[in-house]
């Protein structure tokens, strides 16, 4: 089983992105992998985007909230 990681944007979109190949991808020409996929770890990225969704018109960064020049002007 290769193994990947699953990324999650603020979209609501997912994208696996692949850690490490198992024996029979290291082994193909081509890292043709025809076996079941295992996800190893997930995260989530709050504050940004997918590319499909970039693509389309929305903005890249998506703002936190947290003005860190907020407390600087008070």
């Amino acid at each position: 089983m290769c193994q990947y990681e699953s990324i999650n944007f603020s979209c609501g979109h997912s994208r696996p992105r692949l850690i490490k190949h198992c024996h029979f991808a290291r082994n193909d020409p081509n890292h043709q992998c025809f076996g079941a996929w295992s996800i190893k770890r997930e995260w989530t990225n709050p504050h940004e985007n997918c590319d499909i969704c970039v693509r389309r018109g929305m903005p890249q960064y998506v703002a936190s909230g947290y003005d860190p020049n907020f407390a600087l002007s008070r």
